[in-house]
Parts: C-alpha cells; structure tokens; sequence
C-alpha cells in the first residue's frame, strides 16, 4: 500500500508540473503574439506618416490661401503682356516699321473699307491739239469734280472681285521719306510722313518709274486703270498712246504727305490719307502740261 501510495503521488506531481508548464507556454505564446501585432500595425501607420511629411508634396505643401506659390512659371509674364501696350515708336526707323505693319494687317486681313479720291487745282497748259482732248487728258490723269473716284468695299469682296479697289502692301523705308512723326492721343496713334518727290517717264521706247509714294499701300499698277490712285507716266501713256501716237509723257511729284491714324490697342487702321501735287508732261502736238492736287483718302475699315 505504501508503494501504490508513493507511487500515485509521484503521479499526480507530475501531472502538476506538466500543467504548470503548459499555462507558463501559453501566456507566453500569446503575449508575444499580443507584442507582434502591436509592432506589426502601428509601425508603419507611424512610417507611412512621416515619409509622406518629410517628402513634401509641392501640392500640399503652401500653407491654405497662400497665393504666392500657386502661380505657373511665365504666367505672370504673360499677363503683363496683353495688358501693357508696346511703348510709342520714337525713331524713323521704328515710325516706318510701325507703319508698314499697319498697312500690311490691313492687306492680310483683306477689310473693308471707304475710298475717296479726287484732284483738285487742275490747270491744263497744252497746243491746240490738247485743248481739244483736254477732257479726256483730265480723265486719263483722274483729275476734276467729274472725274473723283468713291468706293466702298466690304471684307471679304476682295475674294470675289478684282484688286483694283484694294490696298497694296507697303514697302517704305526710311530711305523714301524726309521726316517721320508719330502722336498719341485718345488711344490712338497719329503717324506722319514727308515723302520725297518722284517721277516716271514713258514713251514708245522708254519706260520707268522712280515713285516712293506709290510704295505706302496705295492703290498703283501697270497700264490704263482709273482706280490707281497715283497716275504715273507709263500708265498715262497707256491710254494717251492709244488716242495720239509717239507721245512723251513725263510725269512728276512732289509736297507728298502721309498720314495714318492707328489704333494703339489692336493696331489697326483707322484713317490714311495721301496728298501730292502732280506735273504731267505730255510731248506730242504741240506740247503741253497739266497739274493738279490729288487726295486720297482711305476710312471705315472693318477687320
């Protein structure tokens, strides 16, 4: 009995013992466990955190309202562009290019517009031969109340109609003019030009035309056409010849004006009027010449 009794007390020791160590194993099992999910979750919450503040995101980054930082490079450069106008052109050179630009948005843009031109204080010294043509003399040289030329173009005819009442691009340079201008008021440019006399000559074996007027943008071309608004001697022969054979005609200018009115903020015309006085030689019959005061004055552009 002692024997059994020792030995189921040895037992039920070792039972106890081995219960012991299977609490102490499970404690630990879960309090590691417990450990590793507080590492393994709140760590790279912290980490994402801080990485994306240590970073620092452009976009995030400026404080809330502050509107210095926002701007696109250049914007502010661009903004002052459209708003500040181009300083007035000072120089010769500068009033030419101005002008020529002008004048040559006009061309492209093909506008609408009203021509006026006439030529007035004519006095016709001529043989007995041009006294009898004198009218004809005057239509050829569009001078005369009777012979003023009007017309009005609206944009977009210059598709459908011939160029004979349209501007020209303009060719000046500093080298056809004697002085330059340019005024500002009311948002509006006021440039002026002296332009140096010229002259041309035409007969059956000789022809040419030194004119720098004819390079403003007027209206000019080759041959017997009413709507030029300068008359030079080949185009004048061109119709004398036709009525009297082996004419000589010679043909000058001077006291040539230009003066166009610009708009400052688009740059478009707004007025140009041309002036000159004209000589017309004619060298046949006897002889004779005519003269007179042409205007020419273009308005009421539509862009």
């Amino acid at each position: 009995m002692k024997k059994i009794l020792a030995l189921f007390l040895a037992a039920a020791l070792l039972f106890s013992f081995a219960a012991c160590g299977k609490d102490d194993t499970t404690a630990d099992t879960t309090t590691t466990t417990a450990a590793d999910e507080i590492d393994t979750t709140a760590a790279p919450v912290e980490e994402d955190t801080t990485a994306a503040l240590a970073e620092g995101d452009v976009t995030v980054a400026p404080v809330e309202g502050d509107t210095t930082a926002a701007p696109v490079e250049g914007e502010t450069t661009v903004a002052e562009e459209s708003t500040v106008p181009a300083a007035a052109p000072a120089t010769a050179e500068e009033i030419v290019a101005y002008y020529n630009n002008a004048v040559n948005k006009a061309y492209a843009a093909r506008v609408g517009f009203n021509k006026e031109r006439y030529t007035d204080n004519e006095e016709l010294n001529a043989g007995f031969l041009l006294k009898t043509f004198g009218d004809l003399v005057y239509s050829f040289m569009g001078i005369g109340a009777e012979n003023k030329y009007t017309m009005d173009v609206t944009k977009g005819q210059w598709e459908d109609d011939v160029p004979h009442h349209y501007l020209r691009k303009s060719t000046l340079s500093t080298s056809d003019i004697t002085s330059a201008t340019c005024t500002e008021s009311n948002g509006k440019y006021t440039i002026k030009f002296n332009v140096k006399p010229g002259n041309s000559k035409a007969s059956k074996n000789e022809s040419y035309n030194n004119s720098p007027i004819d390079k403003c943008g007027i209206c000019v071309g080759d041959l017997d056409k009413s709507y030029f608004d300068h008359k030079t001697a080949p185009v004048i022969y061109a119709a004398v010849g036709q009525v009297v054979s082996g004419a000589v005609i010679e043909e000058s200018y001077d006291n040539a004006t230009i003066v166009a009115v610009i708009d400052v903020a688009t740059g478009h015309l707004v007025s140009l009027t041309v002036e000159y006085d004209i000589n017309v030689v004619i060298d046949v019959a006897g002889g004779g010449n005519a003269t007179g005061s042409s205007h020419i004055l273009y308005k009421n552009f539509k862009y």
